[in-house]
């Protein structure tokens, strides 16, 4: 009855733990790169870094799995045009306003103007975790035909198996080191904002949509040391994936998202919030999720202004728990004070252009409106 209840009702509220821990996953990710890039870091910072980072990788396939299960149910309410709309009201505009920004604050005037254009397009600018932005609205243009296909099991095994063969063959250049660095750079800028390698993921969430009081049962079903038992085991196998991928290879991109590791690692994770998200409900954790899609926008401006401020806060594990709190905390009152602003929806999207207090949707959330 509850299962079918939130189908009904558009809202998931077993969700919410994977939007509130994913979007604490990606500041995990951004800080701990910079530990991993930019210091000259100890073995065991380096080690602890790696692990962490690694843990965090659920969050963009969450990301995505989320706005497929969202998506399905905007689109039965909606018209195709209606959704397209609000998504470049409530998707594109802060996206182009923080590309901008970003451009103005961090980016040297050397750049030539087709490599302006190309952050444009892609998001891998300044404000680097822009890419995700275009690469869901490429989702949106094509969901009347993604929904077509999660409507087949058959489809949905044979996009999964596609993205599979996709992730191998980019993960055995890497090993082989058959590409220089900087082809592998591009190719890896290029590959995260096309939406054909993430489609497993968003098509995965749709089908869940149309399915989801079974899968609630069937996780219900499972006794939580199962659950945790798999996540263990998916987070080692990720682990020694990519401390032995990144020994063979040098590369930090051997230690990103096109893995078959991370996509079991993935699945299993959300599984896990969501057994937890059926049994807690917490303030703390509806907070971040309303708030995650600002967050989402603002924490890469935060880290950079820390990282200026002192490089020591990216120096061992204890500074690097320090860093992503700090960045939360600040990240999340940034949102809060931006939305009581009369530029809230250009920074925002404009379902928060308001002057009461109005929580921000996450950053899946966005594909209900």
């Amino acid at each position: 009855m509850i299962m079918e209840t939130s189908v009904k009702s558009n809202r998931f509220p077993e969700l919410d733990f994977i939007r509130a821990t994913a979007v604490v996953a990606v500041i995990i990710i951004h800080v701990t790169s910079i530990t991993l890039t930019k210091m000259p870091a100890d073995r065991f910072t380096f080690n602890a870094s790696v692990i962490l980072n690694q843990l965090s990788r659920f969050c963009v396939p969450a990301f995505l799995f989320v706005s497929g299960v969202l998506a399905f149910q905007s689109y039965k309410r909606n018209s195709y045009l209606q959704v397209i709309k609000g998504k470049i009201r409530d998707l594109i505009v802060p996206y182009l306003v923080w590309t901008s920004l970003g451009l103005v604050l961090f980016l040297s005037f050397s750049s030539n103007y087709k490599g302006i254009i190309m952050i444009y397009l892609t998001g891998n600018g300044p404000f680097y975790q822009l890419y995700y932005i275009p690469l869901l609205f490429q989702m949106f243009v094509f969901l009347p035909w993604i929904i077509k296909l999660a409507g087949s099991k058959k489809m949905v095994i044979s996009i999964l198996l596609i993205n599979i063969l996709m992730y191998v063959g980019y993960q055995t250049l890497l090993v082989g080191t058959l590409l220089s660095k900087d082809l592998v750079g591009s190719a890896s800028t290029i590959l995260q904002s096309t939406f054909v390698i993430w489609m497993s993921y968003f098509c995965m969430g749709v089908y869940a949509t149309q399915n989801y009081s079974k899968l609630l049962e069937f996780i219900k079903s499972k006794p939580i040391a199962v659950v945790i038992a798999i996540y263990v085991l998916s987070a080692i196998a990720l682990i020694t994936d990519a401390f032995i991928s990144f020994g063979y290879a040098k590369q930090m991109e051997i230690m990103g998202y096109f893995r078959i590791t991370v996509l079991i690692y993935s699945f299993a994770t959300m599984a896990l919030l969501v057994k937890l998200g059926m049994t807690y409900k917490l303030k703390p954790i509806t907070s971040l999720y309303r708030n995650s899609f600002g967050i989402y926008l603002i924490h890469v401006a935060v880290i950079k202004v820390i990282f200026m401020v002192s490089s020591i806060f990216f120096s061992n594990l204890l500074f690097i728990m320090l860093s992503t709190l700090l960045t939360l905390i600040v990240s999340y009152w940034c949102v809060e004070l931006i939305k009581r602003t009369r530029i809230s929806s250009l920074l925002l999207g404009k379902n928060n252009n308001s002057k009461k207090h109005v929580p921000v949707e996450s950053l899946t959330s966005r594909v209900e409106s």
